[in-house]
């Protein structure tokens, strides 16, 4: 065989084993890196279940107005996504890590019917009374699935931010069943994801790299994936919502702005526009809080909500 052939078969091989080593080493760096946790309002409550463990972080605000109830999105956590969000409200905050989210842990397989369950839970160990239900991506579905678990009058409101009403379709089903592995924790396309994001901001990026450490496992990624491909709303004949709103992330990558426009519509929700991406609850989270009070203000005028006195206080940590 020629050298020059031999060359030419050996330089995939090499080069395969060349980028092995970098991402290798890439993960080790990312491992050995420090990231900041920063240092939020209220307090993490810890709360036993048949099925885990629940967290949520309760924040007791200075508004006698509803309280919310923040549900985060996949792949993410209450903390990782409301953070930034808790300095821009005076109200009574409760967000839920959802079942093998976060602080929350799982023994079981994840559906939307749990994470409903959960957020149901969180109401009821907060004490808080008919709090106005938040929902972003697929925090949106979970939000829908809980005010359909209840009553419409359970809740003070609905909004739902950057999300859709039906993920059946093709393009949807496509990128829901990859997402867990291209945006894993430690997969090649998330670990450049983090390092554009720290070059872009250098002073935030212990704060970026928490972030990404709080994903959950590759099973749970992949169990909320299966559950999101097979959510539409569309068949719910039976369903009725409370006061809504749907925020609408006009540059958004991630969910088709015409297919949150269309879920609006298909649940005759009105609709509030922002020239934001997918991460507008941390990169633009004085525009959210913003639209989120002045929605939540105006549903106020309904009582009875707030927060009701409870006879144990559950486990609190730091």
């Amino acid at each position: 065989m020629r050298p020059s052939r031999s060359l030419a078969l050996a330089l995939p091989g090499l080069a395969a084993a060349a980028f092995l080593h970098r991402y290798r080493r890439a993960v080790e760096e990312r491992s050995a890196s420090r990231c900041d946790i920063p240092a939020l309002a209220g307090r993490v409550r810890i709360v036993p279940t048949n099925w885990g463990r629940l967290s949520y972080r309760f924040v007791l605000g200075a508004d006698p107005g509803p309280p919310l109830l923040l549900v985060h999105g996949w792949g993410r956590s209450a903390d990782s996504v409301w953070w930034r969000l808790l300095a821009h409200t005076r109200r009574t905050v409760v967000a839920v890590d959802l079942p093998g989210h976060g602080r929350s842990t799982l023994q079981t397989r994840f559906s939307f019917e749990l994470a409903a369950e959960a957020v149901q839970m969180a109401i009821e160990d907060a004490g808080v009374v008919r709090p106005a239900l938040v929902g972003h991506s697929m925090g949106g579905p979970i939000a829908l699935t809980a005010v359909r678990r209840s009553t419409p009058h359970a809740f003070t409101g609905l909004i739902v931010v950057a999300s859709s009403a039906f993920w059946v379709r093709p393009r949807h089903q496509l990128k829901v069943a990859a997402a867990p592995y291209v945006l894993g924790r430690n997969s090649p396309v998330t670990m450049r994801r983090q390092r554009v994001e720290e070059m872009r901001d250098p002073d935030q990026a212990r704060m970026i790299a928490w972030e990404y450490a709080v994903r959950p496992q590759r099973q749970i990624m992949e169990e909320s994936a299966a559950e999101l491909r097979r959510f539409d709303a569309r068949a719910w004949t039976d369903f009725r919502l409370p006061p809504a709103l749907w925020i609408v992330t006009s540059d958004d990558g991630v969910i088709s702005p015409a297919d949150q426009r269309a879920s609006a519509a298909l649940l005759q929700v009105p609709a509030v526009e922002v020239p934001f991406d997918h991460r507008l609850t941390t990169d633009a989270a004085p525009r959210v809080g913003e639209v989120i009070e002045a929605a939540v203000r105006e549903w106020s005028a309904h009582p009875p909500y707030g927060i009701r006195a409870r006879a144990q206080r559950p486990r609190a940590l730091g």
